[in-house]
């Protein structure tokens, strides 16, 4: 258990106000998670400041305070100038620096970031390791589940929650790395020994203004968060433009990616991949020999996160031989092109795509191995970047045969104000809206129905033999929030029940 003392060294701009002998067991940022012996950072938020939270925070047992300035408190103080910066090595501090004791992955990229996760775990497991994993759809270890709303957890909650994976026994930790984990510099305190990057596409510039800037954030993970760590590895897909400014800036050993034979990356299909509605069969080139891979996963995209996985485990000099049993063994994520059971001679997938590169990687992947017609359910986040909604609306235009548009989370946006920005889109992507009786027999067109539930059981009714049927954009979640309110809506719930519903009539006629 460190001292207050030793937990301020862990940041050069701090001094220690009061008792620097006070022992601290934990850190945390929320007054309402703060339990005795508790270290509490009055940190600035977007909608309060944490000061105001002192007293409470105290009432919960704290013992000692991270401010930006000193306040007028007998508790025991470490002053910074800046909370934020200084809020990862403090609370990694807090926590004895669990990252430190296991080998941390950290993959970063628009898309692919979850489904890479899961890749290497599967991998990793199979490879005798014992893999946690921090992400999009939960924070997990043997079991045991961590919620926690963000796909990187601010500083305190990623230190508690790898400090409890360390303490069970973890050997590995395979996190996603979200821009505003970067950028809000969450990540600080963590010591990574392999960095990844999948891609980089238009996504959270509600946030980051614009692309130049979430570009610079998700460099941070290639420079500043693996500046202290000489032995840190690399794993970059160079299919992406973006890899050129990664590998310049980048000051460490790199293992390159490509689903292009004809490339020079480091690991490569030997040739060009097969795809079909079944999965991917390929033959890949490694500096460990050349391997013959049969997966269940679909497309080329998939192919692309397959290939960054290996990488992973090279990385990680774990038997690759064996890893990739477990890759051949691994059959699906949460809401990344998840099969719904369907009896009915068509294919149904739920997939978490929510942006226009995602849209038209999954689309441009289930086209050419459907043999009939390739039907998208889509909508577009309220409060969140309408610059894509367009965009998403020209991917679906362009991708799919027929499309229903309807609503995804609309938050505290009108449902039908953000379908009238994806209809530019969708129009300028050369469909006509047509009317739902003309759905079924229809080879192309769209047609608009806000109430998500009603437009995936209509896509549903109108899906024949040989369809596939892709409802995307919100994937793994179980939720869908209206207002400021979260209701229970499941979109493989919702697809599974339309099928049971459609196969019930089907006896009543019979």
């Amino acid at each position: 258990m460190p001292t207050l003392a030793q937990i301020a060294r862990a940041f050069p701009d701090t001094r220690v106000t009061g008792n620097p002998e006070v022992m601290v067991t934990g850190a945390t940022h929320d007054s309402r998670q703060v339990r005795p012996g508790f270290l509490f950072a009055a940190m600035a938020g977007d909608l309060t400041d944490g000061r105001r939270f002192i007293d409470d925070a105290m009432t919960r047992g704290a013992v000692a305070l991270l401010v930006g300035a000193g306040v007028p408190n007998n508790l025991p103080q470490i002053v910074t100038a800046d909370v934020r910066k200084a809020l990862g090595p403090i609370s990694a501090a807090c926590y004895s620096h669990p990252t430190r004791e296991l080998a941390l992955v950290g993959i970063t990229g628009t898309n692919g970031k979850t489904t890479i996760t899961y890749m290497v775990e599967a991998m990793l497991d199979e490879a005798g390791c014992r893999p946690g994993v921090m992400g999009t759809v939960a924070h997990r270890f043997k079991g045991r589940i961590w919620n926690d709303e963000h796909t990187t957890p601010e500083a305190p909650v990623i230190q508690s929650i790898v400090r409890a994976m360390v303490d069970e026994g973890a050997s590995h930790m395979l996190m996603e790395v979200s821009s505003h984990g970067l950028a809000l510099h969450r990540l600080k305190g963590c010591a990574f020994d392999v960095v990844a990057f999948t891609n980089l596409t238009q996504d959270h510039l509600d946030f980051h203004g614009d692309m130049e800037e979430y570009a610079a954030a998700k460099l941070l993970l290639f420079t500043d968060a693996v500046e202290n760590n000489p032995d840190a590895r690399a794993v970059i897909n160079i299919d992406d433009p973006f890899s050129v400014v990664i590998l310049e800036r980048l000051k460490r050993p790199a293992l390159t990616v490509s689903c292009d034979p004809s490339s020079n990356a480091d690991i490569r299909p030997v040739d060009k991949p097969g795809y079909d509605i079944e999965g991917i069969n390929a033959r890949i080139h490694t500096p460990s020999g050349i391997f013959d891979l049969s997966s269940p996963l679909l497309g080329p995209h998939n192919m692309n996160n397959i290939l960054v996985s290996m990488g992973i485990c090279m990385q990680l000099r774990v038997d690759i031989a064996k890893a990739m049993v477990g890759l051949e063994r691994f059959d699906a994520v949460p809401g990344r092109l998840q099969r719904v059971p369907c009896n009915r001679g068509f294919t149904v997938l739920v997939d978490y795509a929510h942006t226009p590169d995602a849209l038209v990687s999954v689309l441009e992947a289930l086209k050419p191995i459907t043999a009939g017609r390739l039907i998208c359910v889509f909508g577009c986040g309220g409060d969140r970047d309408h610059g894509k909604r367009p965009l998403m609306g020209g991917a679906v235009a362009r991708g799919a045969d027929v499309a229903i548009v309807t609503s995804d989370n609309p938050r505290t946006e009108d449902p039908d104000r953000i379908v009238e920005m994806i209809l530019p889109g969708v129009d300028g992507g050369g469909q006509s809206r047509i009317t739902q009786r003309e759905l079924r027999e229809a080879s192309s067109g769209y047609v608009v129905e806000v109430d998500r539930g009603l437009a995936i059981s209509m896509s549903l009714q109108c899906a024949a033999a040989g369809d596939t049927v892709l409802i995307a954009g919100k994937g793994h979640e179980d939720y869908q929030i209206l207002g400021r309110s979260k209701i229970h809506f499941d979109d493989r719930e919702h697809a599974a029940a339309a099928i049971a519903s459609l196969e019930r009539k089907e006896g009543d006629h019979a």
